[in-house]
This record gives C-alpha cells, sequence and structure tokens, in this order.
C-alpha cells in the first residue's frame, strides 16, 4: 500500500449519527409560525407534507439529483397551495433553516481522539459528505459542537459541490482542498458501498467500509478494508 498522506472521512454513520426525529422537530418549529401567523394549515396538512420529505430526498439523492432545503420548501409550498403569502413562506423559511440546527446528533464512538490522532501522525483528515436537508453549514456546527472539526483540513460537503457521491467530481473537491495530486495516497472512509467504496475505488483511493453504526445491506464491491470500530482505521492503515 502507498504511503497515506490523507485520510477522508463520510459523515453520516461514519462520524456522526442522527436520532430520528427531524419531521418532529421541522413540524414543531412550523406549527409556532402557523399559529402566530393565522395561517390555514391543519396539523395532518402540516406533518403529511413534512412527513414525504425524506422519501423525496431518497428518490433524487439516488438519482444523482440534488434535494437539499431549497427543493424541499418548493415541494412544502406547493403543497400548502394558497395558503401562503410571499411573508408567510419567508417565514417558514427561517423556521425551517432555524430547525436544522436543533436535530438530535451523536457523535461516533471514538471519532474525535481518531481523526485527532491521524492529524497528529501529519496525515491531513477531509470530510466527503452527501447532505440532505441538513446541509455543509448545519454540518459544520455539528462537527465543531463534538469536537471534530478541529481536526479537518477541508470538506467537501455535496450542496455546496453541486454532486453527490459517487460523483468523481466531489472526490475531486476534496483532494484539491487537501492538496494531495495522487489519489492513490488517501485513503477514504465510509460506510456505504454504492458512493463511499464505489466511488473512492474509481479514483484509485484506498478504500475503507465503516460498519460500527451501520453494515450497508446493499450490494456492491467489498472496500480494501472492513472495520467495525474507528479505533481500529490506523492500524489497518498503518498509521499507528
Amino acid at each position: 500500500m502507498a504511503l497515506i498522506r490523507a485520510v477522508t472521512f463520510d459523515l453520516w454513520n461514519t462520524l456522526l449519527t442522527s436520532t430520528p426525529g427531524a419531521v418532529e422537530i421541522r413540524s414543531r418549529s412550523w406549527r409556532e409560525v402557523i399559529v402566530e401567523r393565522g395561517l390555514d394549515i391543519g396539523d395532518d396538512l402540516l406533518h403529511g407534507t413534512l412527513s414525504m420529505l425524506p422519501a423525496r430526498f431518497d428518490e433524487e439523492w439516488r438519482a444523482g439529483r440534488q434535494y437539499g432545503p431549497t427543493e424541499a420548501l418548493a415541494d412544502c409550498f406547493t403543497a400548502f397551495g394558497d395558503r401562503l403569502a410571499s411573508e408567510d413562506r419567508d417565514a417558514l423559511a427561517a423556521a425551517f433553516e432555524a430547525a436544522s440546527y436543533e436535530l438530535k446528533v451523536a457523535p461516533v464512538a471514538d471519532a474525535a481522539d481518531v481523526l485527532s490522532a491521524v492529524a497528529a501522525t501529519g496525515v491531513a483528515v477531509g470530510i466527503i459528505s452527501d447532505t440532505t436537508l441538513a446541509v455543509g453549514r448545519h454540518l459544520r456546527t455539528y462537527l465543531d459542537q463534538h469536537r471534530i472539526l478541529q481536526h479537518v483540513t477541508f470538506a467537501a460537503f455535496s450542496d455546496e459541490v453541486g454532486v453527490y457521491k459517487p460523483d468523481p467530481a466531489i472526490f475531486r473537491v476534496a483532494l484539491d482542498g487537501l492538496g494531495i495530486d495522487d489519489p492513490t495516497t488517501v485513503a477514504h472512509v465510509g460506510d456505504l458501498m454504492r458512493t463511499d467504496v464505489a466511488g473512492a475505488r474509481a479514483m484509485g483511493m484506498v478504500t475503507v467500509r465503516f460498519r460500527g453504526v451501520v453494515d450497508d445491506p446493499e450490494d456492491g464491491a467489498e472496500a480494501d478494508h472492513v472495520i467495525d470500530r474507528l479505533a481500529d482505521l490506523s492500524v489497518v492503515l498503518g498509521l499507528a
């Protein structure tokens, strides 16, 4: 294996986990706006509209089409029809944005310590992450809260790059940001074979599948290394 000059990490289910409940958090936030502004949007319409967003995201994500807050809000406002004035849409958009900072997010075991240990060897640390309705600006806040961001040299988020993994463009942006011109000297760590393993392998990167949170059930070519604990990463990459 070539000398490793950088390690990039997926984010969700690799560095951070999110407890289910985003629909409820956004529902509460929007209910406050609806009551305050006297809007004709009942609980069934509100919850039903927000509940469709995870499936809409998954459909677009798998098709490689960007689906973030802008697209989600457009779908919701269409569902609400003529019940909204321009000012109402602005208020709901602001509440939607604020709610994305209130998700229940926790770090994966040893995440901060592992990234710190990797960085301490002189190896650059990056993040290559697909984003959902919580995008790069939100995720940096959570990474900072859990003492992970301070070890990251560069992060490539799909909403900022404009493509999802496994598109090579998001990997190239990350490598450029890390100052790496030879992808064979970079290892990528992630939980999904379709996006993380396939995308990194196509670039010539060393691939590591982390299954400590989710063991990907989908078919796909296996990674060069498979680990159940982030703490094992330095050993399998020869950084220990």
